[in-house]
């Protein structure tokens, strides 16, 4: 009787351990995303195309109001190009959280944190709350 119980447990045990030894967390996968999605936001410049608030369209290309390009380089410093006035004004920017979040520290030392909606290697769209509390969705097409 001892031999049958000592045996259950061990093939127990044996079966335990390749139940649990088997899970593993893969940390590989969010280096590789962190890398490419830098690589989209570093590579050319970003212009100003296009401001929503609540999911509606309010300007459009020229039609904006103080239109600009923002150029991030890989050091973590960005370039703001006001368009009207050639103005420049440099920065410091990351991203965070699982990149889903750009911060940007401005010019003046303001910390500004936008929500990532989409970047591609032609599109860069994020959002933040504006001062009347809406939802404000910037809208950048790349430019070489």
């Amino acid at each position: 009787m001892n031999f049958y119980r000592l045996r259950f447990f061990l093939i127990l045990f044996l079966a335990s351990g390749l139940a649990l030894g088997s899970c593993q967390k893969n940390d590989d996968a969010q280096p590789q995303t962190q890398a490419v999605e830098a690589q989209h936001l570093t590579h050319g410049s970003w212009r100003l195309d296009q401001i929503l608030q609540n999911g509606q369209v309010t300007s459009n290309g020229s039609g904006i109001k103080d239109r600009y390009s923002l150029k991030f380089r890989d050091d973590g410093t960005y370039l703001q190009i006001m368009l009207g006035t050639t103005t420049t004004y440099n920065g410091t920017w990351m991203l965070m959280s699982n990149n889903t979040v750009l911060h940007i520290t401005d010019h003046k030392g303001d910390d500004k944190q936008y929500k990532l909606v989409a970047l591609t290697a032609s599109s860069l769209r994020y959002s933040f709350t504006n001062k009347t509390n809406q939802t404000e969705e910037l809208v950048f097409a790349a430019q070489p």
